[in-house]
């Protein structure tokens, strides 16, 4: 086809990518990530955010709507494209969904989530579940290198957002077995829907959430508006006034058209819930608490150097005590690692949120800007860290790849005890590992209703939604 449009070329690479076509490992790799954010999503739904979006999700659904769908992690069902947006917030807002930092997006968070309401709704394969989760995942990786979206961050754009869309169109083609066309027509819709801001991180604004769930609401919209007969622009890619020259001064035009090998493997999995920007910051810090008998009440500062464009996103030394402010504050990530000795998710209980001690030892904590880390920018979001003593000693630590990229990997041990501990609390250990036995089987199964029916919350297991608007 000598006039085939990128939209075409990528729309053929996602119809004609089979099962059998996909190396082993790559398959492996996405059992993880499957995995991996079913875990973050059952844990999200007790979070702040999750609550608050799944409760949405009821009160949309009873303005007149026939529910549907069923919000994973609850009892409860909701409007198909509402739920898709509730459960996409509960599987990111704990700052723990996996990301590819050259990209820089978040994507199992948007794809799973939608390819479960899929499923739910049409039921399907479970190798049709993993052809469509790898489309969905190279899809978006390859948007975001095409623009190179992390330079986004900086004009206060949230790369997840403008990307994450095109991941869900392409993944819902791919499990519903859109003909060439239709698959075309999504990408281009999904275009037309893509975008949302990075603002309200100081604030905490929990709505920030609501706007990476309407990235997987927008893909599945563009999906049922191509299936209904709606057009999108084919040349949307290379348009002058297009997604690529929009965003992009010089797009990166090869990536989207060039499909020789994958990129899922490289999408890095979170040990930590907190943003990816500080994630080798914490790193190191442990690295210095592991060598002695350090004790707060001995620091003198902690300074945090950072690539420059995320550290002036994570210096926040003033903010909101909230969840969702803190997860992106050098300042609260450092100190509070420093008083507990790690970082998880009771870190960012109301106890540590309102601690004196937490608060007056971020007074003591400095985020910087290096030149030297940018030269690793975007590919790794490395960061270094130096503690001074208030008796003159000194510690250094730098980590240039973090924790959870393949070039310094979490094994698929961590990740399933990751997962376990997540999903343990929602679940119960023994449901727990029916998910992760269910997901390891998917290329197994001719139907995921196992899968469902390990997922489903015991009674003595499910929280309070009062679904009021």
């Amino acid at each position: 086809m000598p006039d085939e449009t990128i939209s075409e070329k990528l729309a053929t690479y996602i119809s004609s990518r089979q099962f059998k076509d996909i190396p082993s490992g790559v398959v492996d790799a996405a059992k993880l990530h499957i995995l991996d954010a079913l875990g973050c999503l059952l844990a999200g739904t007790r979070l702040e955010p999750g609550k608050l979006a799944y409760e949405l999700a009821l009160a949309a659904s009873q303005a007149g709507f026939r529910s549907a769908s069923t919000l994973f992690g609850s009892a409860e069902r909701a409007v198909y494209s509402e739920a898709i947006q509730a459960m996409s917030v509960a599987a990111h807002c704990g700052e723990m969904d996996d990301i590819h930092a050259g990209a820089g997006t978040c994507i199992g968070a948007v794809i799973v989530p939608a390819l479960l309401a899929m499923a739910k709704r049409n039921d399907g394969s479970g190798t049709r579940f993993l052809e469509a989760a790898i489309a969905g995942y190279e899809t978006i990786i390859r948007v975001g290198l095409c623009i190179d979206a992390p330079k986004l961050f900086a004009r206060g754009w949230w790369p997840s957002t403008i990307c994450g869309a095109f991941g869900v169109a392409a993944a819902g083609a791919k499990f519903l077995s859109f003909s060439l066309e239709k698959t075309v027509h999504a990408l281009g819709i999904a275009a037309l829907h893509a975008g949302g801001m990075i603002t309200g991180g100081n604030e905490g604004a929990t709505a920030r959430h609501l706007a990476f769930g309407h990235a997987a609401q927008n893909g599945v919209l563009a999906l049922l508006a191509a299936e209904r007969g709606f057009s999108g622009p084919k040349r949307v890619f290379e348009d002058p006034r297009g997604f690529c020259l929009t965003l992009s001064s010089e797009p990166k035009w090869e990536i989207l058209q060039s499909f020789d090998g994958y990129y899922l493997p490289e999408v890095a999995f979170k040990p930590y819930p907190c943003a990816r920007q500080l994630h080798a910051g914490v790193e190191a810090l442990l690295k210095i608490i592991g060598q002695g008998s350090l004790t707060p009440a001995m620091i003198g500062e902690i300074e945090l150097f950072l690539p420059a464009q995320n550290a002036v996103m994570m210096d926040r030394p003033t903010m909101t005590a909230s969840h969702a402010a803190t997860v992106g504050s050098g300042q609260y990530v450092m100190a509070v690692t420093m008083i507990r000795g790690r970082i998880d998710l009771a870190s960012f209980d109301r106890k540590f949120l309102q601690s004196v001690e937490v608060h007056d030892l971020m007074r003591k904590v400095k985020v910087s800007p290096s030149a030297d880390l940018d030269r690793h920018y975007p590919k790794y979001w490395s960061g270094r860290v130096a503690l001074r003593l208030s008796d003159g000693r000194s510690y250094s630590e730098e980590v240039i790849i973090p924790k959870g990229e393949s070039g310094n990997p979490m094994t698929a041990r961590e990740v399933e005890e990751k997962f376990l501990f997540l999903a343990a609390s929602i679940l119960g250990e023994e449901k727990a590992r029916s998910v992760m036995r269910e997901v390891y089987m998917l290329d197994a199964r001719e139907s995921l209703s196992s899968l469902f029916d390990a997922l489903e919350v015991p009674t003595n297991f499910l929280p309070a939604l009062t679904g009021e608007g």
